[in-house]
């Protein structure tokens, strides 16, 4: 943290791909070596022996978002971290994601946008908004809900990375 708060202007955001529920084990960990990490979340209110129950969950499972500086040595130390698999971005480099997309999920009142009906199993689509936006996916499900979300594959320079929970109204259909 130290490095990103002498170096705003060179600092950026990235995604790690984490193994699926231990989200918020590399967050501590991260936040305790003073990195600055985030992880999207929402609460989730369940019932259960008739008692109403309210968890967090990461809003987008397996991932998590870091800003550093760039460099070789935070880029290993952060892939050989336990539980991290590597990150987004293939060989020709990492996803950098905007600000202004980490501000979406940092808001506490979520953007509202239009979302398109017609998306649906198969259906290809660009991600338009939050850390993903730039990528093409192709939508592998989608659970019409409160907040309508879709199960997606993105395909980077041939490695393929999935997101389970991916709100509808950042895609924008092909």
């Amino acid at each position: 943290m130290k490095v990103t708060e002498m170096n705003p202007e060179n600092a950026r955001w990235y995604c790690l791909h984490i193994l699926r529920g231990k989200e918020f084990d590399v967050e501590n960990a991260l936040m305790s070596a003073n990195v600055e990490v985030f992880v999207p979340r929402e609460k989730i209110v369940s019932v259960r022996a008739g008692k109403k129950i309210e968890t967090e969950v990461p809003r987008l499972a397996s991932y998590l978002l870091v800003r550093l500086v760039p460099s070789a040595e935070a880029f290993s130390a952060l892939r050989n971290l336990r539980h991290v698999l590597d990150f987004v971005g293939g060989t020709a480099g990492y996803h950098v994601i905007k600000d202004s997309d980490v501000a979406v999920f940092r808001s506490k009142n979520p953007l509202r946008v239009a979302t398109d009906k017609s998306i649906g199993q198969g259906t290809e689509a660009d991600i338009v908004l939050g850390p993903f936006a730039g990528f093409r996916c192709i939508v592998t499900a989608v659970r019409w809900c409160r907040e309508a979300k879709a199960s997606v594959r993105i395909d980077v320079q041939g490695k393929v990375f999935d997101i389970e929970s991916l709100p509808l109204a950042h895609l924008k259909k092909v």
